[in-house]
């Protein structure tokens, strides 16, 4: 039977490289041409570039929260989130993607029980099981988002598993 902890460890596992019910960044990203990346069907809309850099973006803040540690302050909003990561090249974007969701992984991994009944922050009352396992939905719908956006473009390969 899977514990709480377990659960979660699931929930980023699948988000990150194991297809499941949706398909994983992993295969959502995969054979992505850094042009395709940046392909956006009208102005209005993120591409996958700016989708991944709001993921890293907000992942990395939560997660630094989780472990008590200071995140920069924020210049903008939500919507400047989506530009965080413009300045690097294809291949370090998707690094990045990677490196935080192994660090969500290996720190709840790592972390006590306790700490998923812990409140987010003083302001809130939302507990980390809660926060995390929100973290992880957020990452699944852009996952499916960035798998549409491919369809789009006509560069998905349903093979990769959602036709």
């Amino acid at each position: 039977m899977m514990n709480r902890k377990d659960v979660l460890l699931e929930q980023f596992l699948c988000c990150q490289k194991k297809s499941h019910w949706f398909v994983s960044f992993e295969k959502a990203v995969a054979g992505l041409t850094p042009e395709q990346a940046l392909w956006k069907k009208s102005d209005c809309e993120n591409s996958i570039w700016e989708i991944i850099s709001h993921l890293v973006f907000w992942n990395k803040r939560f997660l630094n929260r989780f472990k008590n540690s200071e995140n920069p302050k924020m210049d903008g909003n939500n919507d400047s989130t989506f530009a965080y990561l413009q300045e690097l090249e294809w291949e370090q974007v998707l690094l990045q993607y990677n490196q935080v969701m192994i660090d969500w992984y290996e720190t709840i991994e790592k972390s006590e029980d306790e700490k998923f009944d812990e409140s987010i922050s003083e302001q809130s009352k939302e507990t980390w099981l809660e926060s995390i396992s929100s973290i992880t939905l957020h990452n699944a719908y852009h996952i499916g988002q960035i798998v549409t956006i491919r369809k789009l473009q006509g560069s998905w390969n349903k093979e990769q598993g959602v036709s």
